[in-house]
């Protein structure tokens, strides 16, 4: 019994000098963060870089997920047979996308993609920001 006591005192010793070290560390000191001209210079740079882009939500149409030469056939292939659209290359290692069309609605890429899936079947609507 003495042994239950003794264990139930050491716990609520310990929770309580952890709790009131916690509560006392909530209190203390103020930090300051000085940023150098270097450093607001190009936070300054990259915010107007930021607006200068014009870009929005909309869609794109994937063609192709695979590997780096099947990416670059694909491409010229969809090149040869669609030479109007939009197309991107992106590298996500150690796949490759091959990514058609700046859609501003689901529904223009869909009417774009019925067309499309006549020579690529496994072509998918995908969201994400476009060019305008």
């Amino acid at each position: 019994m003495k042994l239950l006591l003794n264990k139930y005192s050491l716990i609520l010793l310990s929770v309580f000098l952890f709790g009131s070290t916690y509560l006392s560390a909530q209190n203390e000191g103020s930090l300051t963060i000085q940023k150098s001209e270097s450093i607001k210079h190009i936070i300054a740079k990259k915010k107007a870089y930021n607006k200068s882009l014009k870009k929005v939500k909309g869609y794109r149409i994937q063609i192709f997920f695979g590997s780096e030469n099947g990416a670059y056939k694909t491409r010229d292939k969809f090149r040869a047979t669609f030479p109007k659209p939009f197309l991107k290359i992106q590298n996500f290692p150690p796949d490759w996308k091959v990514r058609v069309g700046n859609y501003k609605t689901r529904l223009e890429a869909d009417r774009e993609l019925v067309d499309i899936k006549k020579i690529f079947p496994g072509a998918i609507v995908l969201s994400e920001m476009i060019n305008i």
